[in-house]
């Protein structure tokens, strides 16, 4: 019983973090960067990935790297990303946001798709990473447009 409240925490914390990534490169569509909810959010983030090292990978890095190198070098670098983007000035800051949002979106969706414990999650996975993706072309298509001007 105790594993499973665990577990739930561990990732209705990434849902949560996930969700938030989402608002926060919504609202990055006007230049804005909410950094006080963005901060709450990268915590929520962190504190997911040290509960998946606490209780999945009980801190044994093999256990972290089981399914490759390159997952576990990209979504920590996400991580990274994330983090650092609560610290550095506002271009800076919304360049690392969207590119670790394409990250995670990808992780996140082969993840509601392979593994039975985060299935339940699938419908606001997507929901998010349809946001994210329509998010993001408007952006490019904004970026488009001012190159052409």
């Amino acid at each position: 019983m105790y594993g499973e409240i665990v577990n739930s925490i561990t990732f209705l914390l990434a849902m949560l973090g996930y969700g938030g990534l989402t608002v926060t490169l919504i609202f990055s569509l006007k230049g804005k960067i909410p950094f006080i909810f963005w901060r709450v959010v990268s915590a929520i983030i962190l504190l997911h990935v040290f509960m998946i090292w606490t209780v999945h990978y009980e801190w044994n890095f093999s256990t972290a790297v089981r399914n490759g190198y390159s997952g576990f070098l990209i979504f920590h670098s996400a991580l990274l990303m994330i983090l650092i983007s609560t610290f550095v000035n506002k271009s800076i800051a919304l360049i690392l946001i969207r590119i670790s949002s394409i990250v995670v979106t990808l992780g996140a969706v082969g993840a509601v798709f392979r593994y039975e414990s985060v299935q339940s999650y699938k419908l606001p996975v997507i929901i998010c990473a349809l946001a994210i993706g329509v998010t993001l072309l408007v952006i490019l298509n904004e970026k488009r447009k001012s190159m052409k001007r």
